[in-house]
């Protein structure tokens, strides 16, 4: 991999699947969703077949933005909440960064904020069944705000059983320049119902790669403290599974 990818340290994260890489050129896209996996890029990439994937199959590879959003990012620590008419939510956004004060809540999704507070937890119940998202915005003093959309799903019926964590997660450093590493993430899993398979880095969702993949490389790891990695499955319609993963320590 080039340094020129490397300038993109501050403000994206490129996975690439191993086996192969993929030049990225023009500007970075806008930042992406924290509570979103970021679409895929189908890349061709001649070369050894990875491990997995059958010979010809695309190569996946994703640029992720990681823009602090001019010092405020919202953050909820799910993505999709679960409920029965009648049952409380709890929305907990103080995992939020940079000095929030002020949070507001719009909670059918309508475009209205129905909520301004600042305090970063609301519980709210529908009272009906109710199919559609729950959209945050947070802002500074200084006027700087950040949007972040969630699925909720409020019905009688029963919430589908998630994906199984896949086992045996590994990461391999490959490479460290001023503390900041190229990483090789590995996983095990024979659950046919995994339409792709999601990176999170410290449980902010940063990437996601195609079904065959059981491995992925990543770029730009800052390590000045110990990092979480994790894998989970996504089924088709986006349904998030399980979370396994395993801890980076920091670099010395």
């Amino acid at each position: 991999m080039t340094r020129s990818a490397a300038k993109l340290a501050s403000t994206c994260l490129v996975l690439v699947v191993a086996g192969g890489c993929a030049e990225v050129t023009g500007s970075p896209s806008a930042p992406a969703n924290p509570g979103v996996p970021s679409p895929l890029a189908t890349i061709h990439q001649p070369g050894p077949t990875p491990s997995g994937q059958q010979t010809g199959s695309p190569v996946q590879a994703s640029i992720i933005p990681l823009g602090r959003n001019n010092g405020v990012e919202a953050r909820l620590p799910i993505n999709g909440y679960f409920a029965a008419p009648g049952m409380e939510i709890r929305f907990d956004a103080s995992s939020s960064i940079g000095a929030v004060n002020q949070y507001e809540w719009d909670l059918d999704g309508d475009g209205e904020y129905d909520v301004t507070s600042s305090e970063p937890v609301l519980k709210h119940t529908y009272a009906h069944e109710f199919e559609g998202e729950m959209i945050l915005r947070v802002s500074n003093m200084v006027g700087s705000s950040h949007v972040l959309k969630t699925p909720v799903h409020v019905s009688t019926v029963p919430m589908p059983q998630p994906l199984a964590a896949p086992r045996n997660v590994q990461v391999e450093v490959l490479s460290t320049v001023d503390g900041v590493s190229e990483i090789r993430v590995t996983w095990e899993s024979e659950d046919p119902a995994a339409y792709s398979w999601a990176v999170a880095i410290n449980g902010f969702p940063a990437g996601r790669v195609e079904r065959s993949a059981r491995s992925v490389n990543v770029t730009d790891i800052r390590r000045e403290a110990d990092v979480l990695v994790e894998i989970l499955g996504l089924t088709q319609d986006m349904a998030l599974g399980l979370r396994a993963g395993t801890t980076l320590p920091a670099a010395k």
